[in-house]
């Protein structure tokens, strides 16, 4: 097995095999990059390749422009997984990359592509989508709620980082802020979704409505912690996404 630079197209082979059977499709939440799940290669086994999506407008892609809606992202980031659909492609998005996913899949489908799963992780279903405004408000106020997901200090309270950083964390609140459907369109595929229980994030409410989207039986994935409970879990999220998709799922009754 070997590692691959990031291809301009912004998909990120973390880890390829020879022969795979599936490749997991990993898009980050808002604010983060394709190298938060580079640490997933060491929980995968090795017929399951690791693809991450890396947004415009950060690492190698920083002076590209950012991405103008969720919608466009979807598109570009659809059209370049192509390459990759010689096997089974399986999603999986956490936060506003659980609203890019399913779009995404959306297009794939389209395309007439592969798609095994759908895993969505710590956000409501496209058409439960919550109102909020914090990229039109101060930086103090995006940082407060960074701290507030996160549990505590961030890396952005450095004057440096913060300055470098904080336009392209704008602008990814802004995108999932700006993002909604009214009526959800029904993707193929089986979906599972990861529900942190203690993450104000997310509802119960709004896990369960993710079956709207899917004829297959909805799988709900429960975890200990926060927002971000996948930064210290990933082994025991990875084992459980592995058993998801070892699985015979049933029509929806």
């Amino acid at each position: 097995m070997r590692a691959v630079q990031p291809s301009s197209s912004g998909i990120c082979a973390l880890r390829v095999s020879p022969k795979p059977r599936a490749r997991l499709v990993c898009l980050p939440h808002a604010g983060g990059s394709a190298s938060y799940y580079r640490d997933w290669s060491k929980a995968l086994p090795g017929h399951i390749d690791l693809l991450a999506v890396q947004y415009p407008g950060r690492a190698e892609r920083y002076s590209e422009p950012f991405a103008r809606s969720l919608e466009s992202l979807a598109d570009e980031t659809a059209a370049a997984l192509v390459q990759f659909a010689d096997v089974p492609l399986v999603l999986f998005g956490h936060s506003l990359g659980a609203a890019l996913a399913y779009e995404v899949a959306l297009r794939l489908e389209q395309r007439a592509l592969p798609l095994k799963r759908l895993i969505v992780s710590a956000h409501p279903a496209p058409h439960r989508q919550r109102e909020s405004s914090l990229h039109q408000q101060t930086d103090d106020d995006l940082l407060e709620d960074i701290r507030r997901l996160s549990g505590g200090s961030t890396p952005l309270d450095e004057p440096v980082i913060r300055e470098v950083f904080m336009p392209m964390l704008r602008n990814d609140y802004r995108l999932i802020e700006s993002y909604a459907r009214d009526i959800p369109e029904r993707v193929g595929a089986p979906v599972d979704v990861c529900f942190p229980l203690d993450d104000d994030e997310i509802s119960e409410s709004e896990v369960r409505a993710w079956q709207d989207v899917t004829p297959w039986m909805l799988g709900i994935l429960l975890f200990r912690g926060g927002h971000f409970y996948l930064q210290e879990q990933y082994w025991e999220l990875v084992e459980r996404l592995l058993q998801r998709l070892d699985s015979t799922n049933e029509p929806r009754r």
